[in-house]
C-alpha cells in the first residue's frame, strides 16, 4: 500500500471515529446543547483538527443523516419485498416509516431538520447532494408503487413522485405533531390510530373512482 493510499485510509478511519463519538453527544443531548470542543475532546482530538475533517458542527450532525437514511432505506426493502399490490405496499411503507421514526427517533428528527430547518445552508454542496439523493431514493419506493397503481388505472393519473412527497409529508406531520405534549391533549386517540388512519385516507384518495371506460377517455 502506498503512503498516499495509506493517508486516505487513515482519513477515512478518523473521520468514523469523529461521526460514531459525535452521534453519541448529538443523540445524548441534542444538537444545541453539543460542541465541537465536547466533541474534539471525546475523540481525544484538538477543535482544529477536528474542523480539517468537518467543517463545522452542521455538517457533521448532518452527515449522520446518510447512516439514518440508509437504515431507513434498508426498512423500505423489508416493508414491500413479499408485497404485491400498490396498496399493499403503499401501507407497508407507510407503518415501516412510522416504525423508524420509533426506532431511529434521533435519525428522525435529523431528516426533518434536513429538510425544514435553516441547517442545511450551512453544509456542502457535496453532503447535501448525497443526502437528497439518499431522501429521493427512499421516496422511489412510494413513488414505484403509486406508479404500480397507475399503470394499472387503480389510481387517476398524477406525478408519482410529487404524491409521494405527499405522502411523505402527511405521514411525517401527523408523527410531528402527537410528538408535542401541548398537541396530545387535544388529540383524542393514540398514535397508531392516527397512523392507520393517515394512511387509509391517503390510499383511498388515491384510488380512481371512475368508470374504465370513462378513465380512458
Amino acid at each position: 500500500m502506498g503512503i498516499k493510499e495509506r493517508r486516505k485510509r487513515e482519513k477515512q478511519f478518523r473521520k468514523k471515529e469523529i461521526l460514531a463519538a459525535a452521534k453519541v453527544l448529538f443523540f445524548e443531548q441534542g444538537f444545541a446543547a453539543t460542541s465541537m470542543n465536547q466533541i474534539a475532546k471525546q475523540v481525544e482530538l484538538s477543535k482544529g483538527t477536528l474542523y480539517l475533517y468537518f467543517k463545522n458542527k452542521e455538517e457533521l450532525y448532518v452527515s449522520l443523516l446518510v447512516e439514518g437514511l440508509s437504515l431507513m432505506n434498508e426498512a423500505f426493502v423489508r416493508a414491500v419485498q413479499d408485497k404485491t399490490t400498490w396498496i399493499e405496499k403503499l401501507s407497508a411503507l407507510g407503518w415501516a416509516y412510522y416504525q423508524f421514526s420509533v426506532d431511529q427517533k434521533q435519525f428522525f428528527h435529523i431528516n426533518v431538520q434536513f429538510h425544514h430547518g435553516e441547517i442545511t445552508k450551512n453544509i456542502s454542496d457535496d453532503l447535501y447532494q448525497q443526502c437528497a439523493e439518499a431522501a429521493i431514493n427512499a421516496l422511489s419506493f412510494l413513488s414505484d408503487a403509486v406508479q404500480q397503481g397507475i399503470s394499472t388505472n387503480e389510481i387517476k393519473q398524477e406525478d408519482p413522485l410529487s404524491i409521494a412527497v405527499i405522502l411523505w409529508g402527511s405521514l411525517t406531520g401527523t408523527i410531528m405533531l402527537h410528538e408535542g405534549k401541548d398537541h396530545r391533549k387535544f388529540i383524542p386517540a393514540p398514535i397508531d390510530l392516527l397512523i392507520e388512519k393517515s394512511i387509509n385516507i391517503l390510499i383511498e384518495g388515491l384510488k380512481n373512482n371512475e368508470p374504465e371506460d370513462k378513465a380512458k377517455m
